[in-house]
């Protein structure tokens, strides 16, 4: 329960002194526990010739396992902060080489090497900076050399990136986007990051989540002190993102004046990790009816005046928003509403989008003439024939956004109904 007790809770001044001496108070009893914990356990093995020891924490330590096996001994480390540093020096000085494998920046290696074992470590340096560290990656740079894999052409290994589904409400806003020109695009983290690549190259910078509207504003500021007023920034992000960290940096867009184009694109769902229900979608995380947030209101509300939303899959709306939105000489910001290809629909989404993710599109084969531009909408439901030299649509991957069929300059594809 809870019980009143301002010493406890509210660090101001006059409190935190004694806050930081139960601090270091705690600390110390963690100290005695890391050395007791079963969390740290040492795995002894019986060698012959040199001796070695590994220090590994987390899945290092299978890894480290698969390489090494019971040629070595192991000090598994399950309880880090603060480490067992008795235990640490009782395991490392019985050995004439440590390993010290861990993932991400070396935090126990540092320690093992200020208990004054330098001498006996390899860790970073001797192992990749970045990136896992697998038992392929750990056996190369111990012993030169990985295990034996299965024989292949390399030259027909076909390379395959990460692509937008087809469907996707992105891909027509990024195929129109990437074709403006003096537009910086500042983008942000989700499957919209994608759109960096071709053939949308429509992604200029990204940082860190929700950063695109106040990085798009900064520049803009410094854009437009060189006078250079035909150069412009459209920064965009997801629903979800904006609802995370987007938010405030829309306010400061708009409470700086910024020019800035700033976009919000709304599918309906936190799509790249996993589709969890966010503010705007109607449904707590577990799923129970919810107020849902209307992102124009709260975009007014955050001082923006000029407003335009849009269908992404209509290519000449996102055209006419885009134009729109250059054409001012204040802060603006486009909503493209349309659910993700793979959202499990709600009633309210059936009945906003009518009629979504029921059809097909079809190429005509004789009237296609293989000018390969709707290849150029990077939808991977599309392919070309090079045999036949025409274009064709894979029935399986196609949900009907009809991008394709805006694009084709001779009407060879058609929306079919199912």
């Amino acid at each position: 329960d809870y019980v009143k007790n301002v010493n406890k809770y509210i660090p101001v001044p006059a409190i935190v002194t004694q806050m930081r001496h139960r601090v270091e108070e705690r600390m110390n009893k963690l100290k005695d526990y890391s050395e007791t914990t079963p969390l740290n356990a040492v795995e002894m093995h019986d060698q012959a010739g040199a001796r070695i020891g590994v220090i590994a924490s987390g899945i290092s330590y299978r890894y480290a396992k698969e390489v090494f096996g019971d040629t070595a001994c192991y000090l598994k480390l399950g309880f880090t902060n603060p480490l067992p540093e008795k235990k640490i020096t009782d395991f490392a000085k019985q050995f004439d080489t440590l390993y010290v494998i861990e993932e991400n920046d070396p935090y126990i290696e540092d320690k093992v090497r200020a208990l004054g074992f330098s001498d006996k470590v390899r860790g970073y340096g001797f192992f990749p900076y970045t990136g896992e560290r697998t038992a392929d990656v750990l056996r190369k740079a111990i012993y030169g050399e990985t295990k034996p894999t299965l024989a292949y052409d390399e030259t027909k290994a076909v390379p395959r990136p990460p692509a937008l589904c087809a469907g996707c409400p992105h891909r027509g806003f990024f195929y129109r986007l990437g074709k403006r020109k003096d537009v910086i695009m500042s983008g942000d983290i989700g499957c919209y990051a994608l759109s960096f690549a071709p053939p949308y190259n429509s992604m200029d910078v990204s940082l860190c989540m929700g950063a695109s509207f106040s990085m798009g504003h900064g520049m803009q500021q410094v854009i437009d002190r060189k006078e250079a007023p035909d150069k412009r920034v459209v920064a965009f992000l997801g629903d979800s993102t904006f609802f995370h960290t987007g938010v405030n940096s829309l306010i400061g867009t708009a409470y700086n004046g910024s020019r800035t184009v700033s976009v919000i694109l709304d599918n309906r769902i936190t799509g790249m990790t996993g589709h969890q229900q966010n503010p705007g979608t109607g449904f707590t995380l577990q799923g129970r009816p919810a107020k849902e947030l209307d992102i124009e209101a709260l975009v007014r509300a955050c001082g923006i005046d000029h407003i335009f939303k849009i269908d992404p899959n209509d290519l000449a709306a996102v055209d006419k928003a885009l134009d729109d939105a250059l054409a001012l000489d204040a802060p603006s910001v486009i909503i493209t509403r349309w659910p993700c290809v793979l959202k499990k629909l709600s009633a309210e989404d059936k009945e906003e989008f009518q009629g979504v993710f029921q059809s097909k599109c079809k190429v005509d084969p004789e009237t296609c003439i293989g000018c390969k531009l709707c290849t150029k909408t990077g939808c991977p439901a599309i392919s070309f024939d090079a045999e036949a030299k025409k274009a064709q649509i894979d029935p399986a991957s196609c949900v009907g956004c009809e991008v394709c069929v805006q694009v084709c300059p001779k009407q060879a594809i058609a929306k079919e109904v199912r």
